[in-house]
């Protein structure tokens, strides 16, 4: 065997190795050898490690290092590659922003049939309104013919409003072997209303696969906030107003997605202290979206709950996702802080105090949960995609009484919700750069 068979011989049992521990998790492990490979100009291992660096996997979360070695990989054109290199451009992550690269290398990627390059671009779509919807649609029929888990879930979920459960089911099925926690809560859903026996016979249906070639799926687009002036104001005082399909269905249901693996019990601030502390008063489960978990779908559905509002997304903190299970509730509070207890926080003296509450009802296939108001005895139903703003602070500043709310008691069933609160001051989001 000649020399240069031999030494690619040796590198591909290389890559088997990393793969290998890529696969068992031993994340150190694997970006010990991707690093080395990496040295030698190998594009696949180039690519996962540049993911590793984004995702804090086996060595320390670093954007400029994720960017320097997905650059890379893009330029011998791997599509994994490009594909988070759009994620790192749009949101300037080891790099500028600069959305139009991000979408140049998300077609691209698509383009080649990357599965979750399609899944990706689908989202985007979706969130670009109903008139790219069509556009979605084909991108996830073309990801699903490739098993996309999220991608065969999307699809379900379109074929649902369609009223076709019987495409539906077997699809919501088959990612809910895969571990989709929003196709699992979907089926359950689908029990309540047509009986466990239904479910489970057109479960075993065989999926009903569109065959579609993903070229016909892919448009040029332009970035767009999408802007929701309808809204239903319930109390002009503390601005309390709401939106119907702040959301889609689908992006709540990646939202749920995303931050399932992170939950844990939900925390308050200790009155007095200001320390982070778990209450009985707040019984849910809770995460705060980290920065390895932000990408350009992710940030630009925060993008519009922001817009919402009234602000940007630097006058945020990041997104919170909260799941309340049966008898789980928040009993009435300020979303504002004491400031008797928070003045010497360093956060709170970098940030300031939290002037509005933007909070979107992810689910709704629940009994009990309501938005309460009790100081303005309103109460507001959850919907599904409904997103709710109000304000936290009177004209002077000061902490508004009638801002005072509870999330209501879940009777059956799970309820999803997520939260953005604003402040002050700039820099409650501070990703490494």
């Amino acid at each position: 065997m000649d020399p240069t068979s031999i030494a690619g011989e040796e590198t591909k049992l290389k890559l088997e190795v990393a793969l290998r521990a890529l696969k068992n998790r031993n994340f150190a492990e694997a970006a010990q050898h991707f690093a080395h490979l990496s040295r030698t100009d190998h594009t696949e291992a180039m690519g996962y490690l540049g993911i590793l660096y984004l995702r804090g996997l086996g060595v320390d979360y670093d954007p400029v290092q994720a960017f320097h070695w997905t650059e890379r990989a893009a330029q011998k054109g791997l599509a994994t590659a490009c594909l988070t290199l759009a994620h790192l451009s749009y949101l300037g992550l080891g790099t500028s922003t600069d959305k139009g690269k991000a979408k140049t290398l998300l077609l691209a990627a698509a383009r080649t049939g990357h599965p979750a390059a399609l899944r990706t671009l689908g989202l985007v779509y979706l969130g670009l309104g109903r008139n790219w919807r069509a556009y979605a649609r084909l991108c996830f029929e073309a990801a699903s013919t490739q098993r996309d888990v999220f991608a065969n879930h999307a699809l379900a979920v379109m074929l649902l409003g369609e009223e076709l459960p019987e495409q539906a089911i077997p699809l919501l099925a088959w990612a809910g072997t895969q571990g989709l926690l929003p196709s699992l809560l979907r089926l359950k859903g689908l029990q309540n209303r047509l009986g466990l026996a239904a479910v489970r016979e057109l479960a075993i249906l065989p999926i009903q696969s569109p065959n579609r070639a993903h070229q016909s799926a892919i448009q040029p687009f332009n970035w767009e906030v999408p802007s929701f002036d309808d809204a239903t104001i319930r109390n002009p005082r503390i601005r309390l107003r709401t939106y119907s399909g702040l959301l889609d269905p689908i992006e709540c249901d990646y939202l749920i997605a995303l931050a399932a693996p992170y939950l844990r019990p939900a925390e308050t601030r200790e009155p007095g202290t200001g320390r982070i502390v778990q209450n009985p008063i707040r019984t849910s489960s809770a995460m705060s979206m980290p920065p390895n978990l932000e990408d350009l779908v992710l940030f630009g559905l925060e993008e519009r709950i922001a817009g919402c509002a009234g602000y940007t997304l630097d006058r945020s903190e990041p997104l919170a996702v909260l799941r309340y299970r049966p008898g789980e509730e928040y009993r009435p509070h300020f979303d504002a802080f004491d400031i008797q207890a928070m003045h010497q926080q360093p956060e709170f003296m970098r940030l300031g105090q939290r002037t509005e509450t933007a909070l979107v009802n992810l689910n709704d296939e629940f009994t009990g949960g309501e938005t309460a108001f009790p100081s303005l005895g309103s109460t507001i139903v959850p919907i599904e995609g409904q997103g709710i703003v109000f304000s936290n602070l009177d004209p002077a500043g000061d902490r508004e009484p009638l801002a005072l709310h509870a999330g209501l008691p879940v009777q059956s069933g799970e309820k999803w919700l997520a939260t953005l609160w604003f402040r002050e001051r700039t820099g409650g989001r501070q990703p490494a750069r």
